[in-house]
């Protein structure tokens, strides 16, 4: 059966890898929002562009015309929420409760938001499911949180069918070099790499963190976007890595991987402090979302592979 999706954010870093993905289906009609006119991008030549006015009601609702899916990622990232919290506001709350009241009138229509790991807080430990408590620390968690509501309400009452995907830290190529995406850990590290030859932590790199590819996300958005309707129950999903891991041990694997793709080694350098006390190891579980039948390749070497190619061929060596 035909589906007709509207991408919001699907100019972006995640976006463009997701929307690449969803072009490649035949049964996909696809629709990309866009603030500014733009022609469709050379890895979705097929998608429709719309031109989005989220202050304007009747541009919603003519960006959600003859929809029947929606995906929701256009948000401000977590450095511009801490600049701007009042924008974020703007952006990743009031602009999300447009769209579903408005989507709302679409019947049967499916909203798939993206939300984050981070709306668990920091320092996670233990096994981080989703009846876990919520502990948002900052603008952007807080917001997402927030956006998150707005969803499971519109859900609850049944004016949409709502998913909202707990996403651990995505990484990988983005479809252009300029994407906002070159400070978060691994692409960052993958970067380093190219540009300097070594590898510069910030800090001891003893922290866990959770990393998903960007391939996983990408099969999870198609998955939910197939799923039963009976397999949504509650709309809540987390969204991780096999395993969760040090960012030393996510350094020394670039390092490793490097060696085997561009031909050589980087020196990994980090501060020599030492933490007061060892930062705890935590597990992100994705047994919900893994129960309804996706199945994750969450092949890290692979995603590292192809982003250090893509640093390779977009960023060079600095003396």
């Amino acid at each position: 059966m035909t589906k007709n999706v509207l991408l919001t954010g699907g100019f972006g870093t995640l976006g463009g890898r997701i929307s690449a993905d969803l072009s490649k289906d035949s049964e996909i009609n696809l629709r990309l929002a866009s603030r500014q006119k733009r022609q469709p991008p050379s890895w979705a030549p097929k998608a429709e562009v719309c031109v989005i006015d989220f202050e304007n009601q009747t541009s919603i609702k003519q960006m959600l015309q003859e929809i029947t899916h929606v995906v929701h990622l256009a948000a401000l990232n977590d450095y511009e929420c801490r600049a701007e919290p009042e924008m974020a506001q703007l952006v990743n709350v009031e602009y999300t409760r447009r769209i579903v009241e408005q989507a709302g009138q679409n019947k049967n229509l499916r909203f798939i938001y993206f939300s984050t790991i981070q709306v668990y807080g920091n320092n996670l430990n233990g096994v981080i499911s989703e009846t876990s408590p919520t502990n948002p620390r900052d603008a952007y968690s807080q917001t997402h949180l927030d956006a998150e509501r707005i969803v499971e309400r519109a859900h609850s009452t049944q004016q949409l069918e709502g998913v909202r995907l707990r996403s651990a830290n995505g990484f990988g190529a983005p479809m252009s070099p300029d994407a906002k995406i070159w400070q978060i850990i691994a692409n960052d590290l993958c970067r380093q790499a190219v540009e300097t030859k070594k590898l510069t932590l910030k800090s001891h790199g003893l922290q866990f963190r959770n990393f998903v590819p960007f391939t996983d996300v990408c099969s999870a958005v198609n998955h939910a976007l197939q799923l039963d309707k009976q397999q949504i129950t509650d709309g809540l999903f987390n969204l991780g890595g096999r395993k969760s891991l040090q960012i030393i041990q996510v350094a020394e694997l670039v390092a490793t991987r490097c060696e085997v793709v561009l031909g050589f080694r980087p020196k990994i350098e980090k501060p020599n402090e030492t933490p007061d006390s060892a930062p705890p190891a935590f597990e992100y579980s994705s047994a919900k979302l893994l129960a309804t039948g996706l199945i994750l390749n969450s092949d890290i070497e692979n995603e590292i592979d192809s982003l250090l190619q893509s640093c390779k061929n977009w960023f060079k060596f600095q003396n």
